[in-house]
């Protein structure tokens, strides 16, 4: 018995390790893939993209092509681009019945293509774009980042998380901007002109003292509305901002 024990004592750790690893084997780690494809594009090719959940980044450059990279959290996701003419579309929801958990995209399009990006849950980002729309809609939560923008209508839509809007307003542009739960930052070039309207019903936290020398304001309802013209007004500038806050002021470069 004794040199059974002494046996048991010798070959328990190697025991214990093969346990061990076991239980962070390959076979049962959370699978994952992805791709990467390019696709040749006319300089003002339309990005479409549905996702379900993940961070989609949109990233402009000097090519004709859109770089397509995906990381599927599932190794059964199917993300099958369509190229059409001028129209590059991207739906995770067509081609997947159910939710399968995080696609990460990360598209290079050329610098004046028109985007528009949905997803249920997860960041938006579109950096330098200066095409004719710029669409960033998230159904739940998610921060949306558009920077470096110049184009003639944006709209920014969220549940839950902030916005940041750096951008060139154009005359004749429309801009839109909504939030129910998180900061809205804009940062816009110092010698935009716009009319202002701004919304914040609930907290009443609207700041646009950045451009409060070249500008009229009014505040109405306590200070939960406030109208303006900056220069020309040449162009609609609308945010609004539930349960947050509102900042406007004038980009830094």
């Amino acid at each position: 018995m004794a040199r059974a024990a002494r046996a048991f004592t010798r070959v328990s750790p190697a025991l214990v390790l093969f346990s061990t690893l076991a239980l962070f084997s390959p076979a049962e780690a959370p699978a994952q893939k992805g791709f990467t494809k390019e696709y040749p594009a006319t300089p003002n090719v339309r990005l479409f993209l549905i996702n379900r959940s993940g961070t989609v980044e949109v990233i402009a450059w000097e090519r004709a092509k859109v770089k397509v990279s995906a990381r599927m959290e599932s190794s059964s996701t199917r993300v099958v681009p369509q190229v059409s003419g001028d129209d590059v579309t991207i739906d995770v929801e067509r081609e997947n019945r159910e939710d399968k958990g995080d696609v990460n995209f990360t598209i290079y399009v050329p610098a004046y293509s028109t985007v528009d990006i949905q997803t249920k849950r997860g960041n938006i980002i579109v950096r330098n774009v200066r095409g004719s729309v710029v669409r960033a809609r998230v159904s739940t939560e998610g921060d949306i980042e558009l920077t470096g923008i110049r184009a003639q209508m944006v709209v920014a839509e969220n549940i839950m998380g902030n916005i940041l809007f750096d951008a060139e307003l154009l005359d004749g542009g429309t801009y839109e901007l909504k939030s129910t739960q998180g900061d809205i930052q804009l940062r816009i070039n110092a010698d935009a002109g716009f009319r202002l309207t701004a919304t914040a019903p609930r907290t009443r936290n609207i700041d646009v003292n950045g451009f409060a020398g070249r500008g009229q304001f009014e505040f109405f309802n306590d200070k939960r509305k406030v109208i303006g013209k900056v220069g020309n007004g040449g162009a609609k500038l609308n945010t609004t901002n539930t349960l947050g806050s509102i900042s406007i002021a004038p980009r830094t470069r």
